[in-house]
């Protein structure tokens, strides 16, 4: 009889526990799900906006956005927006008031899946700075990544810790084996990767917002093998060929998201 009831104990563990696991998993996919929706909404409006400020009251983990700002490629930073000014102004085409509770919801909680975008910005008053997600993940990991590897083709990557760590860097040429048994492509030993701090923060939160999202994930992660189910490659979108000077036409070509 005891036997039996540990046994029934141990199974609700159990099941409770993975009801946790589901609990968490959807929330982090709702917090950057609100990323998304919030990027959209002010990219309709501002579309060279690359990230925001904005300032949390501990008291209650309010959230207020200040302004809106563009990264140059020379890594300069341009004000586009000062909030304040047009809060009303700018309503109801763009609701701040709306955003900032959106933002309030996802960055409630101290280990929100959505404080992956964010980084101190000591330089205004210990506000906080939010990169918008952008359009396409992939294509944006690519143009980090060949800023220092030209001729990168894909990143084995280790989910199993946040943030999620690349093992290496894939180049185009090296070989890959074909692993008929488990159906998953095995890669050569990637060259660890060497790049900014910044860079490796800024790839490792777009490759995590990947793997919360179910159709992202499913489109963009390949399993990897090896001892765990964390390990997975990620295929970079090669670069689209500039169109030559003069020609004409619709641009066909899409993202992989």
């Amino acid at each position: 009889m005891t036997t039996t009831a540990e046994n029934r104990t141990a199974t609700a563990l159990r099941h409770r526990l993975l009801a946790v696991d589901v609990c968490n998993r959807a929330k982090a996919q709702y917090e950057i799900a609100v990323l998304d929706h919030v990027s959209a909404q002010i990219a309709e409006t501002f579309p060279d906006t690359t990230h925001l400020t904005l300032a949390q009251n501990m008291r209650d983990r309010s959230v207020e956005v200040h302004a809106l700002w563009t990264t140059h490629d020379g890594g300069t930073e341009e004000l586009l927006l000062d909030v304040g000014e047009y809060r009303q102004l700018l309503a109801p085409r763009l609701d701040f008031a709306e955003i900032d509770d959106d933002l309030s919801d996802a960055l409630e909680e101290l280990d929100a899946a959505a404080w992956n975008a964010v980084r101190p910005e000591p330089r205004r008053g210990g506000h906080w700075a939010l990169d918008l997600t952008p359009p396409d993940r992939a294509v944006r990991i690519a143009e980090l990544v060949r800023r220092y590897y030209p001729e990168a083709e894909l990143l084995d990557v280790d989910l199993s810790t946040s943030p999620c760590r690349v093992f290496g860097v894939v180049h185009v040429g090296d070989d890959m084996e074909d692993s008929s048994a488990s159906g998953t492509w095995v890669p050569p030993v990637g060259r660890p990767p060497a790049w900014p701090k910044e860079t490796e923060r800024r790839i490792a939160a777009l490759i995590e917002q990947i793997q919360l999202l179910p159709h992202l994930r499913a489109q963009h992660l390949l399993s990897a093998g090896g001892p765990t189910e964390y390990r997975a490659l990620l295929p970079l979108p090669q670069p689209v060929p500039e169109s030559p000077v003069g020609e004409t036409g619709n641009d066909n070509t899409q993202g992989m998201s």
